[in-house]
């Protein structure tokens, strides 16, 4: 009896025993597993982070990769300039030993062609002056519609109003004419440059009446400049007939403006020559000086 209440003793301790080692165990394995949930969240976070700069990374590289095709082609481009501009080189070279080799040559005409530009220069300045001058002074004649004052085919024409002039078919100048002739020659006399008096007539008619009858109104017209006190040496008179239209004869309008008489500035002699040289500006396009 003795033997089995020790027994029971002894079992209910061990029993009491295990009982509260169980719950020891227990604690510390749900502690154990807080400890790995933790460490599993960590990693998680770390394993995130080392995602994003990955993500950044392979971005950042892709980018690189495109900027070094840029650039390969950037030093491709670079490249290909290089070479144009050593073959540049060398022909700049070339040219400035073919001008070195020309140059006593190369010199003699640039300043020939620098002189008869500067010649023109002076030329081109003259006529302008002339031409405003005229103009100024015959603007009233222009405004009352009995004079036009025009540039053709780089001439200086003044060209008196038919109508105040002649009859239609007759050669003898009217009073308003005479009186028109008169004002334009007290100005032309003091240009000390010669004239010539053109008529001209439309297609109508003979040509043969027609060239008799731009000479004869010519003439008449060279007339009354010599009374109003023209030098006879600064002046004279040519008829062209319907030769020198300048419109078509189809319209009567057209028809008008080819029945005129005109004051044409003669070109001075030296003027002609000099405008008949060779062009001067062929400096402005040598490939010689171009290439210097």
């Amino acid at each position: 009896m003795k033997y089995r209440q020790m027994l029971c003793r002894f079992l209910g301790i061990g029993l009491l025993a295990l009982v509260l080692s169980g719950c020891v165990w227990k604690k510390n394995h749900i502690k154990i597993v807080d400890g790995l949930k933790l460490q599993i969240r960590k990693l998680q976070q770390q394993s995130d982070t080392f995602q994003a700069k990955w993500t950044v990374t392979k971005g950042k590289l892709a980018r690189s990769r495109v900027a070094n095709k840029r650039l390969t082609r950037f030093k491709q481009k670079l490249e290909r300039q290089l070479a144009a501009l050593s073959e540049a080189r060398q022909r700049c070279l070339e040219n400035v030993r073919s001008l070195a080799a020309k140059r006593g040559q190369l010199g003699a005409r640039l300043q020939a062609a620098i002189d008869q530009i500067e010649r023109l220069r002076a030329l081109a300045q003259r006529r302008k002056a002339l031409f405003d001058r005229l103009r100024a002074s015959l603007q009233n004649m222009v405004k009352a519609g009995k004079l036009r004052v025009k540039m053709r085919n780089g001439m200086f024409v003044l060209q008196l109003a038919e109508n105040i002039l002649f009859d239609s078919g007759r050669a003898n100048v009217k009073r308003a004419g005479k009186q028109a002739i008169t004002e334009v020659t007290t100005l032309l006399k003091t240009t000390k440059r010669r004239w010539q008096v053109t008529g001209h007539t439309d297609n109508r008619g003979r040509a043969k009446f027609n060239w008799s009858l731009s000479s004869r109104r010519a003439l008449a017209v060279l007339m009354v400049m010599l009374k109003a006190g023209m030098p006879p040496s600064m002046v004279s008179a040519a008829g062209f007939g319907q030769f020198q239209p300048t419109a078509d004869n189809e319209s009567k309008e057209n028809r008008a403006l080819n029945r005129r008489t005109e004051i044409v500035l003669v070109p001075n002699l030296k003027e002609l020559k000099l405008a008949q040289h060779s062009s001067p500006f062929w400096v402005c396009h040598s490939p010689v000086l171009a290439s210097r």
